[in-house]
């Protein structure tokens, strides 16, 4: 009975290690074949990621059998020509941010100088603008002047002065139209040299005249023509200057006093069939009477200009033989020039 349970027992145990051998034995080559796999797999990867291997040894100092990656080799290239090349490079940099540097400050002076020049442009325009002005100015200012003292000289100027003139003298009233048998006389012409002082400053002058009129004889009787009839005058007036605004023109009005000769007329003619008396200048008396008149003078300089003029003449000559008239009236029409 003993015998048999031990042996029961010893052929248990060989069972149970035989088991375990197995199993551990199945255990490694699990293990084998999941290491292999493993291994074909990373060599497959590297193999697709690069071509490169990487030398790998066991470390000598190691006992558990672990790999370490080797140190990289040392680069062939020189490490001067490295550096060299990078100074190269850093040169070049520099040079070119220099120049650049350089271009802007150039375009920048160029722009600053073309501004610059653009103001100094302006600023004379604008000068030259102002002198213009200034002297455009000034130039109204004296033409201005000029202008103004020349009118008050043309205006108010003073000083003495002499003229010539002439034109058209016609009678009036009796003398035109005479009575019958008296002939009468028609218009004829004149000439008149005046003399004068206007003082400065004021529009008043003084001025005498001597003229000299000719009048057209109407046949008296029709056994005869009747000669013309002459009149000496001198006229003693009052000057009235009346500036006309600011034009060279001056409007003047005078008057005064004349005393004329009436000659040239037959004395004998009532009595004689055929008259030759004629009244002479010497044995004529002057006639008193008056004059009235106004005209316009065109100064161009001082004392200078242009006149027109006309006066209304009346004198009594007495009714003197041969000239049968209370009242001689004439109007002188004339145009001259004084100095």
């Amino acid at each position: 009975m003993r015998i048999g349970f031990s042996s029961s027992c010893a052929i248990g145990l060989a069972i149970a290690l035989t088991l375990g051998g197995v199993s551990t034995v199945q255990a490694q080559q699990r293990d084998s074949t999941r290491r292999t796999t493993t291994t074909r797999r990373s060599t497959t990867r590297r193999t697709a990621r690069s071509t490169q291997r990487i030398p790998i040894s066991k470390d000598r100092n190691t006992s558990t059998g672990e790999v370490a990656a080797q140190p990289a080799p040392t680069p062939t290239v020189n490490q001067d020509s490295i550096a060299a090349a990078e100074r190269a490079r850093q040169d070049s940099i520099a040079a070119a941010e220099r120049a650049r540097q350089d271009s802007v400050a150039r375009v920048e002076q160029m722009r600053r100088d073309s501004i610059a020049a653009a103001e100094r442009r302006r600023q004379d325009s604008i000068a030259a603008v102002e002198r213009a002005r200034q002297d455009s100015i000034a130039r109204a200012d004296s033409i201005a002047r000029a202008e103004a003292l020349a009118l008050r000289l043309r205006r108010w100027s003073g000083g003495p002065y002499i003229g010539i003139a002439g034109g058209l003298s016609m009678p009036m009233g009796d003398i035109k139209s005479a009575a019958a048998n008296t002939g009468g006389y028609s218009n004829g012409w004149n000439v008149t040299v005046p003399i004068g002082y206007d003082f400065a400053n004021t529009p008043f002058g003084i001025r005498v005249d001597g003229s000299f009129d000719r009048l057209g004889a109407k046949n008296f009787n029709s056994n005869f023509d009747a000669p013309d009839a002459t009149v000496y005058s001198g006229n003693a007036d009052l000057k009235l200057r009346v500036p006309l605004g600011r034009t060279w023109s001056r409007f003047y009005v005078l008057g005064g006093a004349t005393a004329s000769k009436f000659t040239g007329y037959y004395t004998n003619w009532p009595t004689a069939n055929t008259p030759n008396t004629q009244q002479t200048f010497s044995n004529a008396s002057w006639k008193w009477g008056y004059n009235v008149g106004g005209g316009f003078n065109f100064n161009f300089g001082r004392m200078t200009g242009l006149f027109v003029e006309s006066r209304y003449v009346s004198v009594s000559p007495d009714n003197v033989t041969g000239f049968p008239y209370g009242e001689a009236k004439f109007v002188p029409i004339i145009l001259g020039i004084q100095f």
